[in-house]
Protein backbone atom coordinates (compact mmCIF):
# COMPACT_ATOMS: atom_id res chain seq x y z
CA UNK A 1 0.00 0.00 0.00
CA UNK A 2 1.17 3.42 -0.90
CA UNK A 3 1.47 5.73 1.91
CA UNK A 4 2.34 8.81 0.04
CA UNK A 5 3.58 9.96 -3.49
CA UNK A 6 7.17 10.14 -1.97
CA UNK A 7 6.58 6.36 -2.81
CA UNK A 8 6.22 6.55 -6.31
CA UNK A 9 9.62 7.86 -6.87
CA UNK A 10 11.12 5.48 -4.59
CA UNK A 11 10.21 2.64 -6.48
CA UNK A 12 10.75 4.12 -9.77
CA UNK A 13 14.43 5.02 -8.90
CA UNK A 14 14.82 1.22 -7.79
CA UNK A 15 13.69 0.34 -10.90
CA UNK A 16 14.93 2.59 -13.66
CA UNK A 17 17.66 4.47 -11.46
CA UNK A 18 19.68 5.54 -14.98
CA UNK A 19 16.49 6.78 -17.11
CA UNK A 20 16.59 10.51 -17.46
CA UNK A 21 13.74 12.35 -15.38
CA UNK A 22 14.36 16.06 -16.23
CA UNK A 23 15.34 17.42 -19.63
CA UNK A 24 16.15 20.90 -18.27
CA UNK A 25 19.03 22.94 -17.95
CA UNK A 26 20.90 21.11 -15.48
CA UNK A 27 19.42 17.46 -16.49
CA UNK A 28 19.06 14.69 -13.96
CA UNK A 29 18.01 10.55 -13.77
CA UNK A 30 15.49 9.35 -11.21
CA UNK A 31 18.19 7.70 -9.44
CA UNK A 32 19.99 11.49 -9.50
CA UNK A 33 16.17 12.73 -8.18
CA UNK A 34 16.04 10.38 -5.56
CA UNK A 35 19.47 10.96 -3.98
CA UNK A 36 19.15 14.31 -3.94
CA UNK A 37 15.97 14.33 -2.36
CA UNK A 38 17.39 12.19 0.52
CA UNK A 39 20.31 14.44 1.23
CA UNK A 40 17.48 17.17 1.59
CA UNK A 41 15.56 15.11 3.86
CA UNK A 42 18.18 14.47 6.38
CA UNK A 43 19.64 18.04 6.40
CA UNK A 44 15.83 19.30 6.71
CA UNK A 45 15.09 16.43 9.43
CA UNK A 46 17.73 18.07 12.14
CA UNK A 47 16.35 21.44 11.49
CA UNK A 48 12.34 21.18 11.45
CA UNK A 49 9.64 18.95 13.50
CA UNK A 50 7.77 16.46 11.42
CA UNK A 51 4.34 17.79 10.00
CA UNK A 52 5.54 21.62 10.10
CA UNK A 53 5.69 23.76 6.83
CA UNK A 54 8.75 24.62 4.47
CA UNK A 55 8.35 27.30 2.14
CA UNK A 56 10.02 26.57 -1.40
CA UNK A 57 11.43 30.13 -2.49
CA UNK A 58 12.78 28.99 -5.83
CA UNK A 59 13.33 29.91 -9.22
CA UNK A 60 9.44 28.46 -10.16
CA UNK A 61 11.41 27.19 -13.83
CA UNK A 62 13.60 25.26 -12.05
CA UNK A 63 13.62 21.51 -12.49
CA UNK A 64 15.68 21.78 -9.12
CA UNK A 65 12.35 22.52 -7.07
CA UNK A 66 11.29 18.90 -7.54
CA UNK A 67 14.00 17.82 -5.46
CA UNK A 68 12.88 19.62 -2.64
CA UNK A 69 9.69 19.10 -2.82
CA UNK A 70 10.31 15.20 -2.83
CA UNK A 71 13.04 16.13 0.10
CA UNK A 72 10.55 18.12 2.26
CA UNK A 73 8.11 15.07 2.48
CA UNK A 74 11.41 12.75 2.58
CA UNK A 75 11.75 14.70 6.01
CA UNK A 76 8.09 14.40 7.24
CA UNK A 77 7.22 18.19 6.31
CA UNK A 78 5.12 19.58 3.74
CA UNK A 79 5.54 22.13 1.69
CA UNK A 80 4.29 25.62 0.06
CA UNK A 81 6.06 26.81 -3.48
CA UNK A 82 6.25 30.48 -3.29
CA UNK A 83 7.05 32.85 -6.16
CA UNK A 84 9.85 34.93 -5.26
CA UNK A 85 8.97 37.77 -7.51
CA UNK A 86 5.87 38.45 -5.30
CA UNK A 87 5.92 41.52 -3.38
CA UNK A 88 7.76 41.27 0.23
CA UNK A 89 4.86 42.51 1.56
CA UNK A 90 2.64 39.81 -0.01
CA UNK A 91 5.28 37.03 0.78
CA UNK A 92 5.30 38.46 4.71
CA UNK A 93 1.24 38.06 4.71
CA UNK A 94 2.09 34.47 3.39
CA UNK A 95 4.68 34.06 6.05
CA UNK A 96 2.37 34.82 8.21
CA UNK A 97 -0.32 32.43 7.57
CA UNK A 98 1.79 29.50 6.85
CA UNK A 99 4.37 29.95 9.97
CA UNK A 100 7.20 27.71 8.31
CA UNK A 101 10.00 26.29 10.58
CA UNK A 102 12.55 26.68 7.16
CA UNK A 103 12.42 28.41 4.30
CA UNK A 104 14.36 26.61 1.47
CA UNK A 105 15.81 28.67 -1.02
CA UNK A 106 18.09 29.13 -4.49
CA UNK A 107 20.87 31.87 -4.75
CA UNK A 108 19.07 34.58 -6.10
CA UNK A 109 16.74 34.04 -4.18
CA UNK A 110 18.81 34.57 -1.12
CA UNK A 111 18.15 38.26 -0.32
CA UNK A 112 14.50 37.95 -0.89
CA UNK A 113 14.43 34.61 1.31
CA UNK A 114 16.37 36.62 4.03
CA UNK A 115 14.10 39.69 3.76
CA UNK A 116 10.92 37.86 4.83
CA UNK A 117 12.10 35.25 6.62
CA UNK A 118 10.02 34.97 10.44
CA UNK A 119 11.58 34.63 13.63
CA UNK A 120 12.64 31.03 14.48
CA UNK A 121 12.35 30.06 11.18
CA UNK A 122 15.72 29.13 9.34
CA UNK A 123 17.17 29.82 5.78
CA UNK A 124 18.67 26.80 4.65
CA UNK A 125 20.11 27.17 0.77
CA UNK A 126 18.99 24.10 -1.00
CA UNK A 127 22.43 23.19 -2.99
CA UNK A 128 24.05 23.04 0.69
CA UNK A 129 21.20 20.70 1.88
CA UNK A 130 21.43 18.45 -1.23
CA UNK A 131 25.10 17.96 -0.14
CA UNK A 132 23.95 16.35 3.28
CA UNK A 133 25.14 13.26 4.12
CA UNK A 134 22.13 10.71 4.16
CA UNK A 135 20.41 9.16 7.68
CA UNK A 136 18.82 6.77 6.38
CA UNK A 137 17.87 5.21 9.68
CA UNK A 138 16.11 8.47 10.32
CA UNK A 139 14.22 8.49 7.07
CA UNK A 140 13.15 5.12 7.43
CA UNK A 141 11.40 6.16 10.84
CA UNK A 142 10.11 9.35 9.91
CA UNK A 143 8.43 7.05 6.22
CA UNK A 144 7.21 4.44 8.42
CA UNK A 145 4.89 7.65 10.35
CA UNK A 146 3.45 9.21 7.43
CA UNK A 147 -0.14 8.31 5.81
CA UNK A 148 -2.37 9.56 3.52
CA UNK A 149 -3.79 12.00 5.85
CA UNK A 150 -0.97 13.90 6.37
CA UNK A 151 -0.48 17.21 4.65
CA UNK A 152 1.38 17.51 1.91
CA UNK A 153 1.28 21.09 0.36
CA UNK A 154 -0.21 24.55 0.59
CA UNK A 155 -0.40 26.02 -2.66
CA UNK A 156 -1.86 29.87 -2.42
CA UNK A 157 -3.70 31.12 -4.36
CA UNK A 158 -5.34 34.67 -4.18
CA UNK A 159 -8.30 35.92 -1.70
CA UNK A 160 -10.59 38.62 -2.94
CA UNK A 161 -9.55 40.31 0.90
CA UNK A 162 -6.27 40.77 -0.53
CA UNK A 163 -5.16 38.33 2.04
CA UNK A 164 -3.52 34.60 -0.11
CA UNK A 165 -5.12 31.56 0.43
CA UNK A 166 -3.78 28.47 0.88
CA UNK A 167 -4.98 25.72 -0.10
CA UNK A 168 -4.26 22.47 2.19
CA UNK A 169 -3.84 19.18 -0.17
CA UNK A 170 -2.48 15.84 1.41
CA UNK A 171 -0.62 13.04 0.34
CA UNK A 172 -4.28 10.97 -0.25
CA UNK A 173 -5.29 13.52 -2.38
CA UNK A 174 -2.26 14.04 -4.51
CA UNK A 175 -2.10 10.45 -4.83
CA UNK A 176 -5.80 10.46 -6.22
CA UNK A 177 -5.43 12.77 -8.52
CA UNK A 178 -2.01 11.23 -9.80
CA UNK A 179 -3.94 8.04 -10.10
CA UNK A 180 -6.73 8.93 -11.55
CA UNK A 181 -5.35 11.26 -14.28
CA UNK A 182 -2.85 8.64 -15.64
CA UNK A 183 -6.04 6.40 -15.67
CA UNK A 184 -8.21 8.74 -17.71
CA UNK A 185 -5.49 9.91 -20.20
CA UNK A 186 -3.67 6.80 -20.43
CA UNK A 187 -0.09 8.26 -19.80
CA UNK A 188 2.51 5.79 -20.03
CA UNK A 189 5.92 5.55 -19.12
CA UNK A 190 6.58 6.78 -22.80
CA UNK A 191 4.71 9.68 -22.29
CA UNK A 192 7.03 13.03 -23.18
CA UNK A 193 5.72 16.10 -20.70
CA UNK A 194 6.37 19.34 -21.23
CA UNK A 195 6.47 21.32 -18.67
CA UNK A 196 5.57 25.26 -19.08
CA UNK A 197 3.74 26.10 -15.97
CA UNK A 198 5.94 27.73 -12.80
CA UNK A 199 5.82 25.40 -9.66
CA UNK A 200 3.53 27.59 -7.66
CA UNK A 201 0.40 27.01 -10.02
CA UNK A 202 -1.85 23.83 -9.61
CA UNK A 203 -1.53 23.57 -13.30
CA UNK A 204 2.21 22.29 -12.82
CA UNK A 205 1.21 18.68 -10.86
CA UNK A 206 0.13 17.26 -14.33
CA UNK A 207 3.88 17.45 -14.98
CA UNK A 208 5.38 16.34 -11.74
CA UNK A 209 3.88 13.19 -10.02
CA UNK A 210 2.66 10.96 -13.10
CA UNK A 211 5.85 11.54 -14.54
CA UNK A 212 7.37 10.22 -11.54
CA UNK A 213 5.13 7.45 -10.59
CA UNK A 214 5.41 6.38 -14.57
CA UNK A 215 9.09 6.51 -15.15
CA UNK A 216 8.26 8.86 -17.79
CA UNK A 217 10.28 12.02 -18.59
CA UNK A 218 9.53 15.99 -18.11
CA UNK A 219 11.40 18.55 -20.23
CA UNK A 220 11.12 21.83 -18.86
CA UNK A 221 10.15 24.27 -21.52
CA UNK A 222 12.89 27.29 -21.10
CA UNK A 223 11.45 30.42 -20.85
CA UNK A 224 12.74 31.97 -23.91
CA UNK A 225 10.85 29.23 -25.87
CA UNK A 226 7.52 30.43 -23.68
CA UNK A 227 8.24 34.14 -25.19
CA UNK A 228 8.52 33.36 -28.62
CA UNK A 229 5.92 31.07 -30.37
CA UNK A 230 8.13 29.63 -33.37
CA UNK A 231 10.91 28.80 -30.22
CA UNK A 232 8.12 26.63 -28.64
CA UNK A 233 7.37 25.15 -31.70
CA UNK A 234 10.56 24.20 -32.65
CA UNK A 235 11.01 23.12 -29.26
CA UNK A 236 8.30 20.84 -28.62
CA UNK A 237 9.32 19.36 -32.21
CA UNK A 238 12.96 18.87 -31.15
CA UNK A 239 11.99 17.10 -28.04
CA UNK A 240 9.16 15.32 -29.16
CA UNK A 241 7.32 16.13 -26.71
CA UNK A 242 3.54 14.31 -26.46
CA UNK A 243 1.58 16.03 -23.75
CA UNK A 244 1.61 19.79 -22.71
CA UNK A 245 -1.07 21.42 -20.51
CA UNK A 246 -1.60 25.23 -21.14
CA UNK A 247 -4.20 27.51 -21.10
CA UNK A 248 -6.59 28.77 -23.43
CA UNK A 249 -5.22 31.83 -23.74
CA UNK A 250 -1.70 30.51 -24.42
CA UNK A 251 -2.65 28.11 -27.16
CA UNK A 252 -4.35 30.82 -28.99
CA UNK A 253 -1.71 32.89 -28.98
CA UNK A 254 0.51 30.48 -30.63
CA UNK A 255 -2.22 29.77 -33.04
CA UNK A 256 -2.86 33.49 -33.77
CA UNK A 257 0.74 33.65 -34.58
CA UNK A 258 0.88 31.69 -37.70
CA UNK A 259 3.54 29.56 -36.91
CA UNK A 260 1.85 26.21 -37.10
CA UNK A 261 1.46 24.52 -39.92
CA UNK A 262 0.15 21.22 -41.11
CA UNK A 263 1.87 18.21 -39.43
CA UNK A 264 4.34 20.63 -37.77
CA UNK A 265 3.97 18.55 -34.64
CA UNK A 266 3.81 14.94 -35.32
CA UNK A 267 4.56 13.65 -31.87
CA UNK A 268 2.32 15.66 -29.69
CA UNK A 269 -1.00 13.42 -28.14
CA UNK A 270 -2.19 15.49 -25.73
CA UNK A 271 -3.31 19.40 -25.41
CA UNK A 272 -4.58 19.54 -22.52
CA UNK A 273 -6.37 23.32 -21.02
CA UNK A 274 -8.30 24.38 -18.62
CA UNK A 275 -9.58 27.82 -16.92
CA UNK A 276 -11.08 29.43 -20.06
CA UNK A 277 -13.19 28.99 -23.04
CA UNK A 278 -11.38 27.65 -25.93
CA UNK A 279 -12.00 28.99 -29.22
CA UNK A 280 -12.92 26.62 -32.01
CA UNK A 281 -11.34 28.01 -35.01
CA UNK A 282 -7.97 27.94 -32.64
CA UNK A 283 -8.59 24.92 -31.58
CA UNK A 284 -8.61 23.67 -35.21
CA UNK A 285 -5.15 25.32 -35.86
CA UNK A 286 -3.44 22.83 -33.65
CA UNK A 287 -5.71 20.19 -34.36
CA UNK A 288 -4.09 20.83 -37.94
CA UNK A 289 -0.71 20.86 -36.56
CA UNK A 290 -0.91 17.63 -34.86
CA UNK A 291 -2.26 14.53 -36.94
CA UNK A 292 -1.76 12.34 -33.71
CA UNK A 293 -2.69 14.86 -31.23
CA UNK A 294 -6.32 14.96 -29.07
CA UNK A 295 -7.63 18.24 -27.04
CA UNK A 296 -8.15 17.49 -23.81
CA UNK A 297 -10.80 20.38 -21.75
CA UNK A 298 -10.64 19.27 -18.29
CA UNK A 299 -11.96 21.50 -15.60
CA UNK A 300 -10.97 21.75 -12.10
CA UNK A 301 -9.03 24.71 -9.52
CA UNK A 302 -6.39 24.61 -6.85
CA UNK A 303 -8.96 23.41 -4.47
CA UNK A 304 -10.48 20.34 -6.20
CA UNK A 305 -7.29 19.47 -9.09
CA UNK A 306 -9.43 17.92 -11.73
CA UNK A 307 -13.15 17.17 -11.59
CA UNK A 308 -13.87 16.23 -15.35
CA UNK A 309 -12.03 15.66 -18.30
CA UNK A 310 -12.59 14.65 -22.07
CA UNK A 311 -11.96 14.85 -25.58
CA UNK A 312 -12.90 17.62 -27.42
CA UNK A 313 -14.74 15.72 -30.38
CA UNK A 314 -16.73 16.72 -33.60
CA UNK A 315 -17.32 20.22 -35.12
CA UNK A 316 -18.69 23.22 -32.62
CA UNK A 317 -19.83 26.13 -33.77
CA UNK A 318 -17.54 29.25 -32.99
CA UNK A 319 -19.01 30.50 -29.50
CA UNK A 320 -20.39 27.19 -29.00
CA UNK A 321 -19.92 25.49 -25.50
CA UNK A 322 -17.45 22.70 -25.15
CA UNK A 323 -18.12 20.10 -22.55
CA UNK A 324 -15.44 18.98 -20.20
CA UNK A 325 -16.00 15.01 -20.35
CA UNK A 326 -17.33 13.39 -18.10
CA UNK A 327 -16.50 13.46 -14.28
CA UNK A 328 -13.80 11.09 -13.16
CA UNK A 329 -15.34 8.15 -11.24
CA UNK A 330 -14.91 9.11 -7.51
CA UNK A 331 -16.30 12.62 -8.38
CA UNK A 332 -19.73 13.24 -7.08
CA UNK A 333 -21.40 16.50 -7.83
CA UNK A 334 -24.35 18.54 -6.46
CA UNK A 335 -25.87 20.94 -8.67
CA UNK A 336 -27.84 23.57 -6.65
CA UNK A 337 -30.15 26.34 -7.52
CA UNK A 338 -30.16 29.66 -5.99
CA UNK A 339 -33.42 28.83 -3.65
CA UNK A 340 -30.93 26.37 -2.57
CA UNK A 341 -32.98 23.31 -3.88
CA UNK A 342 -31.51 20.38 -6.30
CA UNK A 343 -31.44 21.40 -10.19
CA UNK A 344 -33.67 19.54 -12.60
CA UNK A 345 -31.04 16.94 -14.64
CA UNK A 346 -30.16 19.06 -17.14
CA UNK A 347 -30.97 21.89 -15.72
CA UNK A 348 -27.86 24.67 -14.94
CA UNK A 349 -27.21 25.17 -10.62
CA UNK A 350 -24.04 25.74 -8.43
CA UNK A 351 -21.79 23.12 -8.26
CA UNK A 352 -20.56 21.41 -5.00
CA UNK A 353 -17.96 18.69 -5.64
CA UNK A 354 -16.98 15.71 -3.09
CA UNK A 355 -13.95 13.88 -4.44
CA UNK A 356 -10.36 12.43 -2.44
CA UNK A 357 -8.71 14.86 -4.32
CA UNK A 358 -10.85 17.85 -3.20
CA UNK A 359 -8.78 19.49 -0.44
CA UNK A 360 -10.39 19.45 2.93
CA UNK A 361 -9.66 23.51 4.04
CA UNK A 362 -7.70 26.67 3.53
CA UNK A 363 -4.58 26.07 5.71
CA UNK A 364 -5.67 28.01 9.43
CA UNK A 365 -7.75 29.95 8.14
CA UNK A 366 -11.31 28.36 9.53
CA UNK A 367 -13.51 31.46 8.43
CA UNK A 368 -13.14 31.49 4.86
CA UNK A 369 -12.86 27.68 5.02
CA UNK A 370 -16.33 27.41 6.83
CA UNK A 371 -17.64 29.49 3.49
CA UNK A 372 -17.24 26.76 1.14
CA UNK A 373 -15.82 23.47 2.23
CA UNK A 374 -19.56 22.46 3.55
CA UNK A 375 -21.51 19.38 4.29
CA UNK A 376 -23.08 17.58 1.56
CA UNK A 377 -26.09 20.24 0.80
CA UNK A 378 -28.27 17.22 0.60
CA UNK A 379 -27.67 15.94 3.59
CA UNK A 380 -27.19 12.65 2.25
CA UNK A 381 -23.37 11.69 2.49
CA UNK A 382 -20.57 12.49 5.08
CA UNK A 383 -17.40 14.21 3.90
CA UNK A 384 -16.81 17.53 3.07
CA UNK A 385 -18.09 18.88 0.04
CA UNK A 386 -16.51 22.11 -2.36
CA UNK A 387 -18.90 24.91 -2.88
CA UNK A 388 -17.23 25.96 -6.29
CA UNK A 389 -19.16 28.97 -7.19
CA UNK A 390 -19.07 27.42 -10.77
CA UNK A 391 -22.47 26.90 -12.57
CA UNK A 392 -22.65 23.86 -14.78
CA UNK A 393 -24.86 21.01 -15.08
CA UNK A 394 -24.56 17.52 -17.19
CA UNK A 395 -25.70 17.07 -20.54
CA UNK A 396 -27.70 13.45 -22.26
CA UNK A 397 -24.34 12.03 -22.67
CA UNK A 398 -23.26 12.59 -19.34
CA UNK A 399 -20.30 15.47 -19.66
CA UNK A 400 -19.99 18.30 -17.59
CA UNK A 401 -20.71 21.83 -19.19
CA UNK A 402 -19.29 24.93 -17.04
CA UNK A 403 -21.03 28.02 -17.63
CA UNK A 404 -19.36 30.00 -15.67
CA UNK A 405 -18.30 31.80 -12.49
CA UNK A 406 -21.49 32.77 -10.07
CA UNK A 407 -19.40 35.41 -9.61
CA UNK A 408 -19.83 36.22 -13.34
CA UNK A 409 -23.24 35.89 -13.47
CA UNK A 410 -24.55 39.41 -13.56
CA UNK A 411 -27.76 41.37 -13.43
CA UNK A 412 -27.21 44.12 -16.41
CA UNK A 413 -30.49 46.59 -17.78
CA UNK A 414 -32.85 43.76 -15.38
CA UNK A 415 -31.75 40.97 -16.96
CA UNK A 416 -29.93 37.92 -15.36
CA UNK A 417 -27.30 36.60 -17.64
CA UNK A 418 -23.59 35.50 -17.95
CA UNK A 419 -20.56 37.69 -18.95
CA UNK A 420 -19.08 34.29 -20.56
CA UNK A 421 -21.85 34.10 -22.69
CA UNK A 422 -20.94 37.90 -24.82
CA UNK A 423 -17.33 36.90 -24.50
CA UNK A 424 -17.89 33.68 -26.31
CA UNK A 425 -20.12 35.53 -28.73
CA UNK A 426 -17.07 38.04 -28.96
CA UNK A 427 -14.61 35.17 -30.22
CA UNK A 428 -17.00 33.50 -32.52
CA UNK A 429 -16.55 37.15 -34.68
CA UNK A 430 -14.26 36.51 -37.25
CA UNK A 431 -11.33 38.61 -36.92
CA UNK A 432 -11.52 38.74 -32.96
CA UNK A 433 -8.76 36.80 -31.02
CA UNK A 434 -9.65 37.81 -27.34
CA UNK A 435 -12.61 38.91 -25.19
CA UNK A 436 -13.25 39.86 -21.92
CA UNK A 437 -16.11 41.66 -20.32
CA UNK A 438 -16.78 43.27 -17.62
CA UNK A 439 -19.75 44.95 -16.06
CA UNK A 440 -19.65 48.44 -13.77
CA UNK A 441 -22.29 47.64 -11.12
CA UNK A 442 -22.97 51.13 -9.96
CA UNK A 443 -23.28 52.39 -13.17
CA UNK A 444 -25.02 49.67 -14.67
CA UNK A 445 -22.67 49.80 -17.85
CA UNK A 446 -21.34 46.90 -19.59
CA UNK A 447 -18.01 46.90 -20.74
CA UNK A 448 -16.30 44.82 -23.54
CA UNK A 449 -12.83 44.92 -24.19
CA UNK A 450 -11.16 42.90 -27.54
CA UNK A 451 -8.02 42.49 -29.37
CA UNK A 452 -8.25 42.01 -32.93
CA UNK A 453 -8.35 43.40 -36.45
CA UNK A 454 -11.80 45.11 -36.61
CA UNK A 455 -13.03 48.40 -35.65
CA UNK A 456 -15.39 48.93 -32.96
CA UNK A 457 -18.88 49.23 -34.84
CA UNK A 458 -18.17 45.79 -36.58
CA UNK A 459 -17.70 44.09 -33.69
CA UNK A 460 -21.28 45.56 -32.22
CA UNK A 461 -23.03 45.00 -36.09
CA UNK A 462 -21.84 41.27 -35.69
CA UNK A 463 -23.04 41.16 -31.80
CA UNK A 464 -25.93 42.35 -32.94
CA UNK A 465 -26.62 39.25 -34.86
CA UNK A 466 -25.73 36.71 -32.09
CA UNK A 467 -27.05 38.38 -28.93
CA UNK A 468 -30.65 39.78 -26.94
CA UNK A 469 -30.25 43.53 -26.82
CA UNK A 470 -30.16 43.72 -23.10
CA UNK A 471 -26.59 41.67 -23.57
CA UNK A 472 -24.81 44.54 -25.88
CA UNK A 473 -21.78 46.20 -24.16
CA UNK A 474 -22.56 49.52 -23.69
CA UNK A 475 -18.74 50.44 -24.62
CA UNK A 476 -16.30 48.23 -26.57
CA UNK A 477 -12.66 49.18 -26.26
CA UNK A 478 -10.30 47.91 -28.77
CA UNK A 479 -6.47 46.95 -27.50
CA UNK A 480 -3.85 45.55 -29.57
CA UNK A 481 -3.76 42.59 -27.10
CA UNK A 482 -5.61 41.81 -23.71
CA UNK A 483 -2.99 41.89 -20.66
CA UNK A 484 -2.62 38.64 -19.18
CA UNK A 485 -1.52 37.24 -15.71
CA UNK A 486 1.93 35.15 -14.85
CA UNK A 487 -0.16 31.65 -15.90
CA UNK A 488 -1.48 33.71 -18.76
CA UNK A 489 -4.63 34.16 -18.13
CA UNK A 490 -6.50 37.29 -19.16
CA UNK A 491 -5.79 40.05 -16.53
CA UNK A 492 -9.02 41.12 -15.46
CA UNK A 493 -7.78 42.70 -12.49
CA UNK A 494 -5.51 45.41 -14.71
CA UNK A 495 -8.73 45.31 -17.31
CA UNK A 496 -11.08 46.67 -14.49
CA UNK A 497 -8.66 49.57 -13.15
CA UNK A 498 -8.88 50.53 -16.61
CA UNK A 499 -12.73 50.66 -16.66
CA UNK A 500 -12.86 52.50 -13.65
CA UNK A 501 -10.17 54.86 -15.11
CA UNK A 502 -12.10 55.18 -17.99
CA UNK A 503 -15.68 55.21 -16.74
Amino acid sequence: MKRSVLDYLENTAKRCPERLAWDASAPFTFGQWWDAAQRIASSLSSRCARNTPVAVLMNPRSAECVKVFFGVWAAGCFYAPLDPMLPPERLKLIMQNLEPTAIVYDEESRAKAEAVCPDGCECVLWSDAAQSPVDADKLVQIRQTVTPDHLAAILYTSGSTGIPKGVAHTQGSLMAYTEETIERYQFTENTVFGNQSPFFYANSIIDIFPPALLGAKACMIPATALSFPKTLVNYLRQKGITELTMTPSSFVQVANSGVLTENCLPELEYMIMSGEVMPWAQLAVWMNAAPKGHAWNFYGSTEMFSVSVGKVEGNYEAGQLIPVGKPFPTVKIRFMTDDGQAAAPGEAGEMYVSSPMVSQAYYRDEERSRAVYVADPLGQEPGVWFRSGDYGFLDAQGRLNVLGRKDSMVKHHGYRMELGEVEAALRSIPGCLEACCLLDKEQDVLWAFAAGNLTEKALMDALKTKLARYMLPDKIVLLPELPHTANMKIDRQTLRKRMTEQG
